[in-house]
């Protein structure tokens, strides 16, 4: 297929592949074919003696969109569904609202898995349009650090509301079977400290006893 019949690239590709959008993107994110119908503002219908850093512009994110859809999937379940889902199994919210309620939290939590998707698209969607949207996302790599960091304490958090909700004497017993371990490992390299140290003034001692002989 040539460029001209190209429906994704009417205007041509630059060198690396990306469609050349003179006239900007539609809302649908497809390449605008002219500037009729453009908003105003909107790259190729802007007013006299506007520039492109006044008027409004279009997502210029590095990641693809399939990125960006799992990335907000997993912060809605890492935020949302994994949270109800577990709160609606915490005896003292039982006791506090009813079992009915916390039925409701898990059956929320369920809703939420399967309408997910369809909101994930639509907020790309509008980001194509309003960049502000998903901005934050772009700044993702830059976050790595923080972003690993509240993932593990959530991570952690669950964890422990798991365990509390529903002790697990198996689990248990590997805690103080752990900690026994970490003891015994700690005491032997006290132990081995504690050898080198001696073998190395009883060295000392040899070494002075022989230049004071001499």
């Amino acid at each position: 297929m040539t460029q001209a019949n190209d429906p994704a690239a009417p205007h041509g590709r630059d060198a690396s592949g990306t469609p050349l959008a003179p006239y900007g993107l539609n809302v649908d994110g497809s390449v605008r074919k002219s500037n009729r119908g453009a908003r105003a503002g909107q790259k190729g219908n802007r007013k006299p003696g506007t520039t492109a850093s006044s008027a409004p512009s279009v997502s210029t994110s590095n990641l693809t969109d399939a990125e960006r859809k799992g990335m907000l999937l997993e912060l809605a379940d890492s935020l949302l569904v994994t949270p109800l889902a577990g709160l609606s199994q915490a005896p003292f919210l039982a006791g506090r609202i009813g079992a009915v309620q916390t039925d409701a939290l898990a059956g929320d939590a369920f809703i939420l898995s399967q309408y997910a998707p369809g909101l994930a698209d639509g907020v790309i969607l509008l980001s194509k349009t309003k960049p502000k949207t998903l901005a934050w996302m772009d700044k993702l790599e830059s976050n790595a650090p923080y972003i690993l960091i509240t993932k593990a304490l959530l991570d952690t958090g669950k964890a422990f509301l798991e365990n509390h909700m529903n002790p697990n004497p198996r689990l248990a017993q590997a805690g103080r079977s752990l900690a026994a371990l970490k003891m015994a490992q700690m005491a032997e390299a006290v132990n081995a400290e504690a050898a080198r140290i001696q073998e190395s003034t009883f060295e000392e001692n040899v070494t002075q006893a022989y230049a004071e002989a001499a």
